[in-house]
C-alpha cells in the first residue's frame, strides 16, 4: 500500500479490478476525499465508506439529484431532464412520478410475471448450452432485454433493435453513436406514447398514459424520459450482473458446486452476485446546504460522489468482503442505492438473477472460461462486455 494517495482516475483503472485496492486505501486513510480529475470542470467530494454512502443517499433534503447523478454529464443534458426523470428528480416531482411508474414493478405484478421470467431465462440457458458462442454475453443479453420488453408490452419484432440501441447508447466509444442511439430511443417512445394515448392498445404504456391524463401522474414527456431510463436500467445493469455471476462461478467451482448441490439458496447467491458485480459504480448528489459527511464539511453547491463498489467491500459491514461467498447471509449491499432513489427495477432484477441460477442448476453441469474476459472500463456502469465462457 502506498503512502501517497493513489489516483482514482488513472487511465485504464476500471478496465480491470485494481480499483478495489484504491478504494481500500481511501476507506482507511481519507474516506471522504476532495478530488478534481482532468476533464471535470470542478472538484467534488469522493465518499468510499458504507456508512457515509448510505447517509448521502438517504438525505434527500440536503442532497439533490437535479444537478446530475454521474460524473461527466453535460449541464445542458442534465437540465433537459431534471425533475422529469426519476434518477435526476427531487421531491415533490420524484414522489409524483414514482407513485405511478412503480406500479408495474410492484410485488403483486411481478409475482404474476414470475412464470414468464423463468420461461425466458430457461430458453436462454438452454440455447447457450445447445449453441455455444465465442462470447457468452451474446446469449445473456437476451434475458434482461426480452423480459423488460415483454413487461413493457413492446412489439416482439422490436426487441432485438431495442437491445442493440440501448447498448449503443451506453457503451459505444463514439459520442455521435451514443447521442444518435439515445435520440432514436426517445423517438421510439414518443411515437409509442402518442399512439397509445387514445387507444391504450399497449397495456403498459396505455395504462400509464391514461393516468398521466388525470393530472396527478407523469406528463407524456416525463413518461418518454422514464421509459428510456427503465429500458436502460433493465438491460444494461442486469446483463452486467449475470455476466459477473457466471464469471465468478467459473473461477470458483467450489461456489458453483454449493449451488448445483442445492446447499445454497439461489436467493442468497443472488444478493452476493449483486454485491459483487456493482454495475452502477458511482452515484452523485449535490449539496443544497452546508452539511458534514464523515469528517468533511460540505459547502452548498458542492458535488458528492459515492462509490458503490467501495461501500460493498467495506469491512466495517461485510466479513471477508473480498471473498465471493454465494452463501453469504444478511447481505446489506447498496447496489440498488438507498433511500428514495432505490432502483425501481430492483425486484425484477432479483427475479431474473434468481431464475438464472435455478436454470443453471437444472440444466448445466459445468461452467468454464475459454479465454480472458474484458471489462468495459467505465467508472459509471461498470461490467464485463466480453465473456468467453461455455455452459455444458
Amino acid at each position: 500500500m502506498t503512502r501517497q494517495p493513489p489516483d482514482l482516475f488513472a487511465p485504464g483503472l476500471f478496465e480491470g479490478t485494481g480499483f478495489y485496492d484504491v478504494f481500500a486505501w481511501y476507506r482507511e486513510h481519507d474516506p471522504v476525499s476532495w478530488q478534481h480529475p482532468a476533464g471535470e470542470p470542478d472538484g467534488f467530494w469522493s465518499v468510499t465508506r458504507y456508512r457515509d454512502t448510505v447517509s448521502v443517499h438517504r438525505d434527500s433534503t440536503r442532497m439533490s439529484s437535479t444537478k446530475g447523478m454521474r460524473l461527466g454529464s453535460t449541464e445542458r443534458a442534465v437540465r433537459a431532464v431534471a425533475n422529469k426523470m426519476l434518477i435526476v428528480a427531487d421531491p415533490p416531482d420524484h414522489t409524483r412520478m414514482k407513485r405511478v411508474l412503480s406500479r408495474p414493478f410492484s410485488h403483486e405484478v411481478l409475482a404474476a410475471a414470475e412464470t414468464h421470467v423463468e420461461k425466458v431465462v430457461g430458453d436462454v440457458v438452454a440455447a447457450a448450452v445447445r449453441e455455444p458462442v465465442p462470447d457468452l454475453i451474446g446469449h445473456l443479453a437476451r434475458i434482461p432485454t426480452d423480459v423488460i420488453c415483454a413487461i413493457m408490452e413492446l412489439p416482439r419484432g422490436d426487441w432485438e433493435w431495442i437491445g442493440k440501441k440501448t447498448t449503443e447508447a451506453f457503451e459505444s466509444p463514439s459520442e455521435v453513436t451514443r447521442i444518435t442511439a439515445n435520440s432514436e430511443i426517445f423517438k421510439y417512445f414518443y411515437d409509442l406514447v402518442r399512439e397509445n394515448r387514445d387507444t391504450g392498445a399497449n397495456g403498459f404504456v396505455g395504462g400509464l398514459t391514461r393516468r398521466a391524463g388525470e393530472g396527478a401522474g407523469p406528463t407524456d414527456e416525463e413518461l418518454v424520459f422514464n421509459f428510456a431510463g427503465i429500458l436502460a436500467g433493465g438491460n444494461e445493469t442486469t446483463r452486467y450482473t449475470l455476466a459477473s455471476l457466471t464469471h465468478q462461478l467459473a473461477e470458483h467451482p467450489d461456489q458453483w458446486l454449493r449451488i448445483a448441490r442445492g446447499e445454497v439458496d439461489p436467493a442468497d447467491a443472488t444478493e452476493e452476485a449483486l454485491r459483487w458485480s456493482v454495475p452502477g459504480m458511482h452515484v452523485m448528489r449535490t449539496a443544497t446546504e452546508a452539511l458534514r459527511v464523515g469528517d468533511a464539511e460540505i459547502a452548498p453547491g458542492e458535488r458528492v460522489v459515492t462509490w458503490i463498489g467501495s461501500a460493498n467491500r467495506d469491512p466495517e459491514v461485510f466479513d471477508d468482503p473480498d471473498v465471493f461467498d454465494v452463501g453469504r447471509t444478511g447481505n446489506r449491499h447498496v447496489s440498488f442505492g438507498a433511500g428514495r432513489h432505490v432502483c425501481l427495477g430492483s425486484r425484477l432484477a432479483r427475479l431474473e438473477i434468481t431464475a438464472y441460477l435455478r436454470a443453471l442448476r437444472g440444466m448445466v453441469g459445468s461452467i468454464e472460461l475459454t479465454g480472458p474476459p474484458r471489462y468495459n472500463g467505465s467508472n459509471f456502469t461498470w461490467g464485463l462486455n466480453e465473456l468467453p465462457a461455455v455452459l455444458s
